[in-house]
């Protein structure tokens, strides 16, 4: 096939002689490569160029014989290959004295031959030979190895790096939490969108649409708020503009028959016209109800800065923590605030009405305490938003002696005063508004009135709201509201002595003075309503003998008892056993007892003074409040009834004349004879209990274990409370 010979000229050099074949040959298809060919090829370059064949494309030459045979299969048979690893150097040195040589004798050899394939050489020889190095060849043909490939490390470091989330789709959610305001509103429109579509409301007539077809309803949820678009703006008025609006309005004027200067409510004098005109604006301003209004809210924020935690405490909202380590009830009275300024100062305050729709809003009449003072009469509305000056003050010529809101219509106020007459005013307004007043050619009532209470008739007149009346003179009298301000009288009862031996309490034997008395209708001072039955009611009397009186008779009572041996101050039944009520009087004590029974069934006194006021605590069923003197007692029945369980004196020193509990039980309101209204809370106080009438009988039966036939009396009563079934029962 083919010679080949290698010779070593020197160690460094490696030198190859290649034999071509000759030109008679047959050649060998070129179509077809050995295994050997399919090795990786080489770059083969000459002069500096690179001159490595081409592959050939086999379909080009499919009319081609078979025939094995390249130009490396000649180099493989010829090359002999010797080195030295000492010097490297003359492997390109003989590269430029061969090349050309190579070149010439192979392009000759081969003749027309079409011999594009480049040399290959197996890499599996050249890597021990060369150890990578560049390799040249005798004849001008040079092949570069291929790089070394660098070893392949043990391990690998790999670094995880956390990429950014990217959110590919999101749905938001449809739904909206219960029990909110969107909530709501999404439960509106689901009912609405239902029964638009399911309920009756999809049978909709569309006669009067355009195109009678019922659209198709679509639910719609906005939540982007709309933003709103401003702009700068001015407004010009001239002086004839303004000329022209106050000759209009002038115009009005005397059409209605007003005159400018009633108006005005101006006085013209020599010292008005020295009044700058901004001061007369100032002064109607001050006037009207827009600005007496905004006076009033702005005064409630100021009065809040200072009053916060006594308001909150009022309300209930900052109650003391009842799992406290420490705990004592020591039935203490804090003074929160009190209603009084300038006005009031040296006015007794003879009587108050909390508003039966607002407890925050109190009426407090003021008067004269003893005879002998000569006054006028005052009514101020308090807020407890304005502890410091009242929300309405209207000024009357005679002494108030009593004050009621009505049931129905919360903004009426009905008055008494000490001439006997009665007016009924509206407090929504700031002036004084009368919508009714007694007549005196119709009343014949001209001595003080001491209660007023409005009622609602059960039987022929039902739903329609009187107001009942009790004077000096003994009378008891209704009174109605009607149109054009009139209010006629209707008399219902006048209380007579008591002659005779008289039930009830063991009083002191009286020396009986012959001839006429001077009067003989003792006065009526308190009048209570029976809790149960509304025809029921009971008058105490200025001689200590409690009537009980039937609305249905007019001319004589049901029954009587004597109650104190003097006048009597208080009368009220017990918020928790119906059956059980006190009376308090100018004899020193606070009498409870229990309707049915004569006898009192206990007696709280301690001090020689008389009694002016008593009140149940609406919380607490034993707790009762007393006044004497300037002193206020706290009494506890639970615990004890011989001594109170506090004593709290006036912080003004000056004798009280009224006391009550608010409608909460946690604040008492104490009023005395210098026009102060104290707003006290309770503190320190026990535990409600949970079933507070069984505690009231418990400890009322306690105190009757030293009265054996008392407290049989109270065991025949079948219970201290009223059944609501039976009510009607018991009383016909």
């Amino acid at each position: 096939m083919s010679n080949r010979k290698v010779s070593r000229s020197s160690p460094l050099t490696l030198r190859t002689e290649v034999s071509l074949p000759k030109k008679s040959a047959k050649p060998k298809s070129i179509l077809k490569e050995s295994k050997k060919t399919q090795k990786t090829l080489y770059p083969v370059y000459y002069n500096g160029e690179l001159v490595t064949p081409k592959p050939l494309n086999p379909l080009i030459y499919r009319e081609g014989k078979e025939r094995q045979i390249s130009i490396l299969n000649i180099a493989d048979n010829a090359i002999t290959t010797t080195f030295s690893s000492k010097s490297k150097s003359s492997i390109f040195g003989s590269f430029s004295e061969t090349s050309s040589k190579l070149h010439t004798e192979t392009l000759a050899n081969m003749g027309s031959t079409n011999l594009y394939t480049s040399t290959n050489i197996d890499i599996a020889l050249l890597e021990p030979l060369v150890d990578n190095d560049t390799l040249s060849i005798e004849g001008s043909v040079v092949i570069a190895p291929p790089p070394r490939l660098e070893p392949m490390p043990s391990k690998v470091s790999l670094t995880l790096v956390e990429t950014p989330t990217i959110f590919l789709f999101e749905l938001s959610s449809s739904t909206a939490e219960a029990d909110t305001v969107e909530g709501d509103l999404v439960e509106s429109d689901n009912k609405m969108y239902e029964y638009l579509t399911v309920g009756k409301g999809r049978n909709r007539k569309v006669v009067c649409a355009e195109v009678q077809t019922i659209p198709v309803l679509l639910k719609t949820r906005d939540t982007t708020a709309v933003r709103y678009r401003t702009r700068s703006d001015y407004a010009y008025a001239s002086g004839w503009d303004m000329y022209d609006t106050y000759n209009e309005v002038k115009d009005e004027d005397e059409e209605n028959n007003i005159p400018l200067a009633a108006k005005e409510s101006v006085q013209v004098s020599i010292d008005s016209f020295q009044v700058p005109s901004e001061e007369k604006q100032m002064m109607a301003l001050v006037k009207t109800p827009e600005f007496l209004n905004a006076l009033c809210v702005v005064e409630r924020l100021l009065a809040n800065n200072n009053f916060n935690a006594q308001q909150k405490r009022f309300r209930g909202l900052s109650d003391p923590d009842p799992f406290r380590e420490k705990i004592e009830y020591k039935y203490e009275l804090n003074l929160l605030w009190t209603f009084a300024n300038e006005k009031t100062a040296g006015r007794c305050a003879t009587t108050m009405c909390w508003n039966p729709s607002n407890q925050d809003i109190l009426a407090v009449g003021y008067g004269k305490f003893y005879y002998s003072e000569r006054t006028t009469g005052l009514v101020m509305i308090w807020n407890i938003k304005n502890p410091v000056q009242p929300e309405r003050t209207y000024n009357f010529s005679e002494p108030v002696t009593a004050v009621d809101f009505s049931k129905q219509h919360p903004n009426v106020l009905a008055i008494g005063f000490y001439d006997g007459t009665i007016k009924v005013i509206e407090i929504s307004d700031h002036e004084l508004m009368v919508l009714g007043e007694s007549s005196r050619e119709d009343s014949p009532i001209f001595e003080p009135i001491w209660q007023l209470t409005w009622y609602t008739d059960q039987d022929y007149y039902k739903g329609i709201e009187f107001l009942m009346v009790a004077s000096q003179d003994g009378r008891l009298s209704r009174f109605t509201l009607e149109q054009a301000s009139y209010m006629p009288y209707f008399h219902l009862m006048r209380v007579s002595r008591a002659e005779g031996r008289i039930k009830g309490l063991k009083s002191t034997r009286k020396c009986v003075i012959p001839g006429i008395p001077i009067a003989r209708h003792p006065a009526s001072l308190v009048m209570t309503e029976h809790p149960i039955n509304p025809n029921i009611y009971y008058v105490g009397t200025s001689e200590g003998v409690i009537h009980k009186c039937s609305k249905n008779y007019y001319h004589q009572h049901l029954d009587l008892f004597l109650g104190h041996e003097g006048p009597i101050y208080q009368f009220k039944f017990s918020p928790f056993c119906n059956k059980v009520f006190l009376t308090c009087g100018d004899d020193w004590v606070v009498r409870i007892w229990a309707e049915g029974i004569s006898t009192p069934l206990l007696e709280l006194g301690k001090t020689m003074l008389s009694v002016q006021g008593a009140d149940w605590c609406p919380a607490f069923s034993t707790i009762i409040a007393s006044i004497t003197g300037n002193d206020i007692f706290l009494w506890d029945l639970q615990r004890k009834a011989y001594a109170p369980q506090s004593v709290t004196k006036s912080p003004t020193k000056a004798r009280c004349t009224l006391v009550e509990f608010t409608q909460s039980g946690r604040c008492l309101v104490v009023g005395d004879i210098e026009g102060n209204i104290m707003i006290f809370s309770l503190e320190d106080m026990p535990f409600q209990a949970f079933y507070q009438d069984k505690l009231l009988t418990q400890a009322i039966k306690r105190e009757l274990v030293i009265v054996p036939e008392l407290a049989r009396k109270v065991e025949k009563l079948d219970g201290l409370s009223y059944k609501r079934e039976k009510s009607t029962k018991n009383f016909q």
